[in-house]
Order: structure tokens, then C-alpha cells, then sequence
């Protein structure tokens, strides 16, 4: 099966690999909140035009937007601190409509032995939900996993909100680091399956957090894309992000 493929702007070469293979972007500006500020917005929503313009993407179906993650918890139990965490996903909603790009990946913000599983998943819920209240129907965003041990919580989490415009960015390589002993990565995306609408790809040794190539770690690639196809919607989309990525990008075009 066919997917849209992607490439992340932090791999080494980025621009050139994605045109020599014409696949799409995936923006990290936003990912450091401070881009969005004030007195650099304009700076860095000018480099992404030109990033686009240079990579021959002339519109929204060629890149999505990742979204800003240093110190943002929305499920915070400090409420100032969910009220910052709005601002600068505000900021980033703000960016991608200056670009015209619809697709923004945010990070799920939990953090190991500080939040229960419970008031993670209610927090979490009402969040994304008054996030989304305003936003247009066509506007998406992927709920991705970095520190979480287990895939129901993040599941139950899209679950309650049923929103179609509220999906999951499954990171395998961060699965695979922090994953309960219980569940492999294809057991994450089979019980996520249709809820999934986006997936980070990178390998590692499964002790730290490598971005490696696709081929070189503990995961089996080609295990996780014949899970993907069997148990996630034709519609959802790849993005490597290998930092030697020109290796992995053949690899899976390949597949």
C-alpha cells in the first residue's frame, strides 16, 4: 500500500533528500516554542516559505507542522502552566494558518512518576478539547506518544474526545524505548489501529532515544509497516525521522 511519506527538516540534508526523491515535509521550527515569539514569528514562518518554495511544495498536501514540546504539559497540574501550554499551541495553530498547512503534530506532555494514568487521560481530554473548539473542520492534529509506557492511555484519550480531527502520531522509536514490557510496538498499533493518523519513524538499540536509520536498531521496519497496513487507515501518513536520513528515505520508498 501506498502512503504519503515525509521527511523531518533536523535530518541532516533534509532539503536535498526531499527534492532528489520529491516525498513531503515535515517542519521542526516550532518544536523550540521561542520561534513562535513576537520578534521571531515572522523570521521563522519566512524560512518555511522558503523551505517550501525550494522543496517544489506548493501546497498543504506536501507538509505538516511539528509542533512546539520544550516544558509544555497539558495536563498540568499547575493550571498557569496549561494556560502557557495553550498560548504556544495557540501560537503554532496561528503559524500553520500563515503557512496554510493544516496538520500540526503535538507531543502528549506526560512525564513517568509526576502524573497518574487517570488524570492524565481526563486532563488530557479536556485540553485537546478546548484547543479544538474554535479550530476549522478541515484543521488536524496528531497526539504523538514520547514518554508514555503503554498505548491505551493515549487511545483512551481520542477515544473520549471523538473528534475526527483529533488523531494519534505513533513515534515507534520512542515506543520502543519506554514500552511496558508487555506490549511490542506492533501491539501498540494494533490496539491504537484506526485511531492512528501519523507515525514517526526512527530506530535504536531500544536503550536511548537514537534516531538511527531505519534499518540499523531492535525494530523490525518491515514488521511495523505490515502492521501499519493491517491495522491503520489507508490515510495515514509516514514521516522519517532519521537523522543520516538519505538511507532510510530509499529504504522505505523501496518498500
Amino acid at each position: 500500500m501506498e502512503r504519503k511519506i515525509f521527511l523531518a527538516t533536523f535530518s541532516d540534508d533534509a532539503l536535498k533528500v526531499i527534492k532528489k526523491y520529491g516525498i513531503g515535509i515535515e517542519f521542526n521550527q516550532f518544536c523550540i516554542s521561542q520561534t513562535l515569539d513576537e520578534d521571531k514569528i515572522d523570521r521563522t514562518i519566512a524560512a518555511m516559505q522558503k523551505e517550501m518554495k525550494e522543496c517544489g511544495i506548493s501546497d498543504e498536501r506536501g507538509a505538516i507542522v511539528h509542533g512546539p514540546f520544550t516544558e509544555l504539559c497539558p495536563q498540568s497540574i499547575d493550571p498557569l502552566f496549561v494556560d502557557l501550554a495553550m498560548k504556544r499551541f495557540e501560537q503554532a495553530y496561528e503559524g500553520c494558518r500563515r503557512l496554510g498547512l493544516k496538520r500540526l503534530v503535538v507531543h502528549s506532555g506526560f512525564i513517568p512518576l509526576i502524573y497518574f494514568p487517570v488524570w492524565h487521560v481526563k486532563q488530557s481530554v479536556k485540553f485537546w478539547s478546548r484547543f479544538m473548539e474554535d479550530k476549522p473542520e478541515d484543521f488536524t492534529i496528531y497526539i504523538e506518544n514520547v514518554l508514555d509506557s503503554e498505548p491505551k492511555s493515549l487511545t483512551e484519550i481520542v477515544s473520549q474526545i471523538d473528534d475526527p480531527r483529533v488523531r494519534l502520531c505513533l513515534d515507534v522509536g520512542h515506543a520502543n524505548v519506554v514500552t511496558e514490557p508487555e506490549y511490542s510496538v506492533t501491539d501498540w498499533i494494533r490496539i491504537m489501529g484506526p485511531r492512528l493518523g501519523h507515525f514517526h519513524l526512527h530506530n535504536n538499540d531500544g536503550s536511548s532515544d537514537q534516531h538511527g536509520p531505519l534499518t540499523s536498531g531492535s525494530l523490525n521496519m518491515k514488521e511495523i509497516l505490515a502492521a501499519i497496513n493491517d491495522y491503520c487507515d489507508p490515510s495515514a501518513t509516514l514521516t522519517i525521522e532519521s537523522r543520516e536520513c538519505g538511507e532510510s528515505v530509499s529504504w522505505l520508498l523501496e518498500q
